[in-house]
């Protein structure tokens, strides 16, 4: 599995740098230039005036005690700015209702800033880097821009590249033909994330020329925290899953 390196907010792995070095190379002993395309982009189109809703599924675990909750959430493009490093940011204010028929209610701000390298997002006065550029398979350390990066450094990575991906809620199915999923490492690849105590996994699935159409995050402690108690299969002492799965989109 590749490892991605952060260098002044581009992403590259060592393996395709040097590679590409050696492409460089070898396209000047032959005198002939090389082309460097541009990566789409297109996984999180933005633009001011432009909305996306979606359908909230909460469903919590209290020693082993499960219940649910439902609502929506809008995520609204309010602004776009210039910000202090010089780069384009979007201004996304997310609101939230109980049914449809409810007003929205303004719940939180977050902000996107896309560029040719990474997608950078900041909630809560956290910035990860949620999507990077180029695409290709590997980790990267989504912490690379706030103070969690010496928590864990190689936390996110692409897989199913290109890939259909059909969303349901309810009565609403969407298939999307071409899509990419960012997840957190699974238990063979980190164990600190998924053991026989602990299970956290994160995933969101980013559609061509959509945005993000679905985001789960599933987190479970399988026995009561300062006890010698051993996990029972099957048995969830406290726990969280969200989903949240986009049914409408517009400006």
């Amino acid at each position: 599995m590749l490892r991605y390196q952060l260098v002044e907010g581009w992403y590259s792995s060592r393996s395709w740098f040097a590679a590409a070095l050696l492409a460089v190379a070898v396209g000047g002993c032959k005198n002939e230039s090389v082309t460097i395309v541009p990566a789409d982009t297109n996984y999180y189109p933005l633009a001011v005036g432009d909305f996306r809703i979606y359908n909230v599924t909460d469903t919590i675990w209290t020693r082993n005690v499960k219940s649910y909750n439902r609502f929506q959430f809008r995520e609204r493009v309010a602004e776009e700015y210039v910000d202090a490093t010089g780069r384009q940011s979007f201004r996304v204010i997310r609101s939230r209702r109980s049914v449809a028929t409810d007003p929205w209610v303004d719940d939180s701000v977050l902000v996107v800033s896309p560029a040719a390298g990474n997608v950078l997002v900041t909630r809560n006065n956290v910035r990860r880097v949620e999507l990077i550029f180029p695409v290709r398979e590997g980790f990267w350390n989504a912490n690379a821009f706030n103070n969690m990066n010496d928590i864990k450094q190689e936390n996110l990575r692409y897989t199913n590249i290109e890939k259909p991906f059909t969303a349901t809620s309810g009565s609403s199915v969407v298939t999307y033909p071409k899509t990419l999923t960012t997840s957190t490492p699974d238990e063979k690849e980190d164990p600190t994330y998924i053991n026989a105590f602990y299970y956290l996994r994160v995933r969101q699935v980013y559609a061509l020329g959509e945005g993000p159409v679905f985001r789960s995050r599933r987190r479970f402690i399988y026995t009561e925290p300062g006890t010698a108690d051993l996990p029972v299969p099957g048995v969830i002492y406290r726990g969280i899953t969200r989903t949240e799965v986009l049914v409408e989109k517009g400006r």
